[in-house]
């Protein structure tokens, strides 16, 4: 299992959640009056990484033959695709409503809360009502999700550019977080509407998917990384500068 996991670079992907999931926690701690959205999305990395491990239990259980967990063998959970169902569904829902709290046009607010509530009954709807949750991808669960949040991250970079905000938008951890999440959805989805070739026969496109993926990876966990230290070095400047101004 472990030269499985070395050999297809899995481990990449763990390093940078880990690597993010942890600035995420040095922000929090070196940071004065953190906004609450900012304290939930450092948690939600955490438990990212939790369920992504979590997730291993499917190789473990191939590579040791079913002698460690022989429940799972010919089960329905003997795949972890049902718990990535889940873990897609909750990101979408976590992260459309962490942008949709930056709108500040009320009516516009309003209207994507009741969309994204609407997404929530779906999402919930389509993953317990179909066994095929534990067999493929349900991609049109993922589309919606990415599609609400695309609409989001676009309003809130209007909202953005139309105020003061983007005088100082180096220090503004949000915009790190949206740049992430916007380009990991644009260049990864995409290829997950394919993700129905996945078959032994067609190694190259499981071969590319994965490369992308963990390039992808590497890139929303790194910027994530970055704006954490970054931002987090930048307020504590500006208070110290505030308190000498004081003085």
């Amino acid at each position: 299992m472990l030269d499985f996991i070395i050999d297809n670079k899995i481990y990449v992907t763990y390093i940078f959640e880990f690597i993010a999931a942890v600035s995420g926690s040095y922000y929090l701690i070196k940071t004065p009056r953190v906004r609450k959205e900012i304290i939930y999305f450092s948690w939600f990395l955490w438990f990212v990484l939790l369920v992504d491990l979590s997730g291993l239990y499917a190789l473990w259980a191939y590579f040791d033959d079913y002698r460690t967990f022989p429940f799972l063998e010919n089960s329905l959970f003997t795949r972890n695709v049902w718990l990535y169902n889940w873990l897609n569904l909750i990101s979408s829902i976590f992260y459309s409503f962490l942008f949709i709290k930056q709108i500040k046009k009320l009516k516009i607010k309003r209207i994507l809360k009741y969309t994204l509530f609407g997404f929530i009954i779906l999402g919930i709807f389509k993953l317990t009502s179909s066994d095929q949750l534990f067999y493929k991808y349900d991609m049109s669960v993922r589309l919606v999700g990415v599609l609400l949040l695309i609409i989001a991250i676009g309003i809130y970079y209007y909202e953005l550019l139309m105020s003061d905000q983007i005088l100082d938008i180096k220090r503004n951890l949000l915009f790190y977080i949206s740049v992430g999440v916007f380009i990991w959805h644009l260049c990864v989805s995409p290829i997950d509407i394919y993700s129905t070739y996945f078959s032994i026969e067609n190694r190259d496109f499981i071969f590319m998917h994965a490369a992308i993926l963990r390039y992808c990876n590497i890139f929303m966990y790194g910027i994530f990384s970055f704006g954490f230290i970054y931002c987090a070095g930048k307020t504590r400047l500006a208070i110290s500068r505030l308190e000498k101004s004081d003085l």
